[in-house]
């Protein structure tokens, strides 16, 4: 523990204000790209809230999915979940529809 506390612990103010440079950061721009896009989103993502997500899917003009009862790493909270929402998207681009999982 003190290993890690080492690297770590003393650059607390530093890690807070890099997050909230990410999270707070409206002068930035998303160009449309020229695929198709999927956004994949815990619901309770408390580093990147999931309003984050639905301004992406504005600016991107894509497809955005929450997962429920997830926080930042839906891909290992609900694999199960997040491996077919991808696959489907990979497989069948055009007929993945928007919204939330719970939904589906």
């Amino acid at each position: 523990m003190l290993h890690l506390q080492k690297y770590f612990g003393d650059k607390r103010e530093d890690k807070i204000a890099l997050i909230k440079g990410i999270t707070t950061g409206e002068g930035f721009q998303l160009d449309p790209l020229p695929q198709e896009v999927l956004i994949i989103w815990g619901e309770f993502d408390q580093i990147f809230p999931v309003e984050k997500a639905h301004k992406m899917k504005e600016k991107l003009g894509e497809k955005a999915t929450v997962i429920p009862n997830t926080g930042h790493l839906p891909q290992q909270e609900n694999p199960k979940l997040f491996n077919k929402i991808l696959l489907d998207f990979l497989l069948h681009p055009a007929a993945t529809s928007n919204g939330s999982a719970a939904a589906k």
